[in-house]
């Protein structure tokens, strides 16, 4: 054993195998990698076409109607009359189309003026107005602390000096109080007798009240002298509070035994130790102390009303004083944010938005535009009027042509196009024209001159007649071919629908649609993420228009293949 572990072929075996073990383990087991086919977000023209294929006929009247009927507002034209291309022949009554043209045209305007604004920047004039807002908070500021500053110090005086005013009027009647109590003492014990004698014949009971309440009277005096002595070396809150209420407590107590005494003495029968003056002397001096009592607690009420009424004057002025600060502060900040802002270098969010907000404005105008140019007939190409059906003021039909046109050119061209496709066609619209006699390279040009509404079933399928005609200035090189051009040749013409210029453009095999919703995923640091997107326009070569969703350079994901 020992042998083995010492030969170099058996170590050589153990390394070739852990090598093999790991190679194999990183082969078998290695993530995949995914790939991203990616295609950039680009600025462009997209470009919507219909094709199809029919032969060369020589021309024929064009009967020319409107797409949807309705009332008949303008007829310019009667039979024999010669006409030019474009010229208009008749109009329907569309009104609020013309509104909603000029309202499209009003918001394409404000959107691009906001697009301009935002791309621009601040101008020094508003940067300029936007520094005095925020000059004016600063000064607006520091006037609402000066004023915060101010009620502190007014309000706090005041409440101060009535503090200081109360006590007074607290050790006043703690004064008075005490000279109250002796009156009481020297009452009940009269020339060092008790007087018991006559007190209890009259009402002993009362007798035993008021030296009960004589105790509880300097009880209290006492409490409210202690309270009083704490409150005037701070001025606290809470001892003033302390020695107010406690001294109101004592002048009650006072008074209700200065009462009781008053009572018991109308009750006592003089005798040879108490003559009937010494007794009147006796009334009239407890009497006395009532009214000094009485006076002494209606004052201490009074400063200690005047107390709270300062005290809460203070708190709602300054607590004023504080919100007027604290909406100063708050107006500051936003006038400083508001400055900031608009010396600040647009952000691409918000060119973004305004872009995005000019381009669907540009739709808009451009869908209002074609459905008022729906409500007009235009001579697809020079030639005579051979019929009018309508005058100004009826309501035309679908089944009965509006106007008659006699061709100038002698060839037309008559074309099916599907049901799917002919939404996408408007008269006038140009198109392109290759004949199977002549070479590929040889385009020439044409216009959809006319569009019957009804219906041809081809095997099951819907198509519609569309007449395309040469226009009579061709390319040059093309001119010489015209007069080769025969009845019964095929045809292969391409109409131009729809041309949108300086467009977002994004292929139509990115576009994702769930739930009604449609979607992109873009490639964002190495990771897909989903967007939402609106869309616009179908162009040919699987082109789609991208009105909202992504900017101009967002790497869209086409394809993913993992390795």
């Amino acid at each position: 054993m020992k042998k083995i572990l010492k030969s170099k072929i058996f170590w050589a075996i153990i390394i070739i195998l852990i090598i093999g073990g790991v190679a194999a383990k990183f082969l078998l087991f290695k993530g995949k990698i995914t790939e991203y086919v990616t295609q950039d977000v680009k600025l462009g023209s997209i470009i919507q076409t219909v094709s199809a294929t029919g032969q060369v006929k020589s021309a024929s009247e064009i009967e020319l109607n409107f797409k949807n009927a309705g009332q008949l507002a303008v007829l310019n034209v009667k039979t024999g009359d010669k006409v030019l291309t474009n010229q208009v022949l008749a109009q329907l009554k569309a009104t609020d189309l013309a509104i909603s043209v000029t309202k499209a045209q009003a918001d394409l305007l404000e959107a691009q003026a906001n697009f301009d604004k935002t791309k621009a920047g601040a101008t020094k004039e508003d940067i300029a107005v936007y520094q005095a807002a925020a000059d004016k908070a600063g000064s607006d500021l520091i006037s609402a602390q000066t004023d915060l500053s101010n009620a502190k110090s007014t309000y706090s005086q005041t409440r101060d000096n009535e503090e200081k005013n109360v006590l007074v009027d607290v050790n006043s009647a703690l004064t008075k109080a005490n000279i109250s109590l002796q009156k009481i003492y020297d009452t009940i014990y009269y020339e060092g007798n008790e007087t018991t004698n006559n007190f209890s014949v009259s009402d002993p009971a009362l007798l035993n009240t008021v030296k009960n309440g004589y105790a509880a009277s300097q009880a209290a005096i006492k409490n409210a002298q202690t309270s009083y002595e704490a409150a005037k070396i701070d001025y606290q809150d809470s001892q003033v509070n302390a020695a107010v209420t406690d001294d109101l407590d004592a002048l009650n107590e006072l008074l209700t035994t200065l009462t009781d005494l008053s009572n018991l003495l109308d009750k006592v029968i003089t005798t040879g130790n108490l003559t009937l003056t010494e007794l009147d002397t006796l009334k009239t001096n407890i009497n006395t102390e009532k009214t000094t009592t009485a006076a002494s607690l209606s004052a201490v009420q009074t400063g200690w009303h005047d107390l709270a009424d300062a005290r809460l004057n203070y708190q709602t002025k300054v607590k004023a004083a504080e919100e007027a600060v604290a909406v100063a502060q708050s107006a500051l900040a936003k006038a400083e944010a508001d400055l900031a802002y608009k010396k600040a270098p647009a952000r691409i969010e918000d060119v973004a938005l305004y872009e995005a907000r000019l381009r669907k404005a540009q739709a808009d105008l451009r869908l209002a535009q074609e459905k008022y140019d729906e409500t007009i007939i235009r001579a697809p190409i020079d030639g005579v009027i051979t019929d009018t059906n309508f005058s100004a003021g009826e309501q035309t039909s679908l089944v009965e042509p509006v106007v008659a046109l006699l061709a100038a050119q002698n060839y037309e061209i008559e074309v099916d196009i599907p049901e799917s496709d002919i939404v996408k066609i408007n008269v006038l619209d140009e198109a392109d024209i290759t004949l199977d006699a002549f070479s590929g390279d040889n385009i020439f040009k044409g216009k959809v001159a006319a569009i019957n509404p009804a219906q041809t079933k081809i095997q099951d399928v819907v198509y519609y007649k569309v007449t395309v005609i040469f226009i009579q200035d061709q390319p040059e090189g093309i001119k010489a071919l015209t007069e080769k051009i025969k009845p019964g040749m095929t045809a292969n013409i391409t109409v131009k629908t729809a041309q949108i210029d300086n467009v977002l453009i994004i292929p139509q095999r990115a576009v994702k649609e769930k739930d009604g919703k449609k979607t992109v995923d873009i490639l964002a640091n190495g990771k897909p993420q989903t967007m939402a997107v609106e869309l616009g326009l179908k162009g040919d070569e699987g082109l789609i228009e991208l009105k909202s969703g992504l900017n101009e350079g967002d790497k869209v994901i086409t394809f993913v293949r993992e390795k």
